[in-house]
C-alpha cells in the first residue's frame, strides 16, 4: 500500500507540475461597480472604463448578481473576431507538452439590453518565447515574440429584455507551443458589450481519475 501511494504521489506530482491555473477567474476580487482596472488581468483601461474591459458588479448590468467583465464594443471589427481595443488576458503557466486546454467559463448579455442585440465574445491562447513583456494596454495580440495558438467564438441574439448568462467550453488546442513557452489566456469581444464570468480550466479525466485513486488508497489506508 505504501508502495502504492508513493506512486500515486509522483503520478498526481508531474500532473499537477504541468497543471494551468486562472487568476481571479471569478473576477470578485477588487470587485466593484464599474472597476476599469480588472485584478489578475492585463486589459485596456485607458479613458473611459466603457471603452475597454471593466469589472462590475452594478445592478443594472450583471446578470448573475456577482461581479462580471463587461468587453466593449469599442474598437471592434466584424472581420477579425480578434481584433479590438476590448480585452483582457493574463499568463496562465507553461507548455510542458499539453496538446489542448479546456476553458471554461460563463457569457451572456447584460441586465440592460433588449431583445434582438447581437453579442460575440472570443476566447483565445497564445505562446510566449519569453521576449514578451506584459502590460496594461499592452495587447497580446498581434505582439512580437507571441504565437496564436488557437480560438473559438461565441455569438448569440439576445431573446428578451433582461440580462442572460449561461456556460460554454472552449477546447482549444495546444500542439504549436514549444515546451517552455509561457502560455496566455484571451478574451475579447467583437460586438456590443456581452459579459463573461467564472473562468476556469476543465480538469482532464486522467488528473480527475488520480485524484479520485488518491482519495480511495487514503480511505483504504484508514
Amino acid at each position: 500500500m505504501k508502495n502504492a501511494v508513493c506512486v500515486l504521489m509522483c503520478m498526481c506530482g508531474v500532473s499537477m507540475a504541468h497543471a494551468f491555473t486562472i487568476t481571479n477567474g471569478d473576477f470578485e476580487t477588487g470587485g466593484g461597480e464599474n472597476i476599469s482596472n480588472v485584478t489578475g488581468w492585463y486589459d485596456f483601461n485607458t479613458g473611459g472604463f466603457w471603452e475597454g474591459a471593466w469589472q462590475t458588479n452594478a445592478p443594472w448590468i450583471t446578470p448573475n448578481g456577482t461581479n462580471v467583465i463587461v468587453l466593449s464594443a469599442y474598437g471592434s471589427s466584424t472581420e477579425d473576431p480578434l481584433a479590438g481595443q476590448s480585452y483582457l488576458y493574463q499568463s496562465i503557466g507553461t507548455a510542458a507538452g499539453q496538446t489542448s486546454v479546456k476553458i471554461g467559463f460563463d457569457w451572456g448579455h447584460p441586465d440592460d439590453v433588449g431583445p434582438g442585440r447581437f453579442d460575440k465574445v472570443t476566447v483565445s491562447v497564445f505562446a510566449s518565447d519569453g521576449s514578451f513583456v506584459a502590460a496594461d494596454n499592452t495587447d497580446i495580440y498581434g505582439a512580437a515574440g507571441v504565437t496564436l495558438l488557437d480560438f473559438a467564438s461565441f455569438e448569440h441574439t439576445a431573446l428578451a429584455t433582461g440580462g442572460e448568462i449561461w456556460s460554454v467550453v472552449a477546447n482549444l488546442d495546444l500542439s504549436g507551443a514549444n515546451v517552455g513557452d509561457e502560455i496566455f489566456l484571451r478574451f475579447n469581444s467583437a460586438s456590443e458589450w456581452p459579459v463573461i464570468d467564472n473562468v476556469y480550466i476543465v480538469p482532464e479525466p486522467m488528473t480527475l481519475a488520480l485524484l479520485g485513486l488518491g482519495g480511495l488508497l487514503i480511505r483504504r489506508k484508514r
